[in-house]
């Protein structure tokens, strides 16, 4: 697999005739345009490797243009627009999320039918998804920003109707719920606020919790996308006991002994090792 990333990066390098100036022009725009972006965004989108979206973003905030975070960078120009709240989850955790990614990429079998929820980590899913596109696959989503980073041409994508929360940048309602009910899933990857042992899956938002409840209704097996950092949060609204998932996929930040107590409940957690 190693091998095989190397070989990528080299074509992303050998397509990109772009000066490197205009380059760097454009990924400050398209930081400034979203608030923050992360390393693995900047290399899909612009045809270049991770080492040089690094080296960009080094020499960018060397001139004082943004701010590096852990995985990416973020707008500093005071005329740009505060981050929103989906920039600024999609620049939390970037490689949790894309181990998390990496793994549950590898429950996606060709032909499948999956829900993606508008979580950044399910972006993440979506991101993995395109470097390695499966030969078929009918996609479902209620996020539109996942939905723009689809580009396959293998993939029947399909995007949810309904009401758009600007925050959350999720697709809900009433439509939303009774549009996911006529369909079927092999598999729904899922997300939240929090996970605890005693309320759950959670979120903070009711139309969100009832979205993901059709969408799991639906499927034959449902993955929670969970980062460590939100194991022993409670948010407002219970989408489904752990033990009610077929499979929570974590990262390796998770200590050993929250690991054994969901173990010992009945949890079926998958730890994904680093990238």
């Amino acid at each position: 697999m190693a091998g095989r990333g190397v070989g990528q990066d080299a074509a992303r390098e050998h397509v990109s005739a772009v000066p490197a100036a205009m380059r760097r022009a454009r990924i400050l725009e398209h930081i400034r345009d979203r608030g923050a972006a992360t390393i693995a965004d900047l290399a899909r989108t612009h045809a270049i490797s991770s080492m040089t979206a690094h080296r960009d973003l080094e020499q960018l905030a060397r001139e004082g243009l943004v701010v590096r975070v852990r995985g990416g960078a973020r707008a500093l120009d005071a005329a740009a627009p505060h981050p929103t709240a989906w920039a600024a989850r999609i620049a939390q955790e970037p490689e949790a999320k894309a181990a998390i990614a990496a793994h549950a990429v590898t429950r996606v079998e060709d032909g499948a039918t999956i829900f993606l929820d508008a979580s950044s980590t399910a972006h993440a899913l979506a991101l993995a998804l395109m470097t390695a596109p499966p030969r078929a696959l009918t996609l479902v989503t209620n996020s539109p920003f996942i939905a723009a980073n689809i580009s396959a041409d293998a993939v029947h994508l399909v995007v949810c109707p309904g009401e758009l929360d600007q925050q959350t940048r999720a697709v809900t309602g009433g439509w939303t719920v009774e549009f996911i009910g006529r369909l079927n899933f092999d598999v729904a990857f899922v997300s939240a606020a929090g996970i605890t042992l005693d309320k759950g899956l959670s979120t903070a938002r009711s139309p969100i919790a009832d979205v993901l409840r059709a969408a799991r209704a639906q499927a034959g097996r449902t993955v929670g996308l969970v980062d460590a950092t939100k194991f022993g949060r409670a948010a407002l609204v219970t989408i489904a006991r752990a033990q009610d998932l077929d499979e929570v996929v974590t990262d390796s930040a998770l200590d050993a002994a929250t690991v054994d107590e969901y173990r010992a409940a009945g949890v079926g957690l998958v730890i994904a090792p680093p990238r």
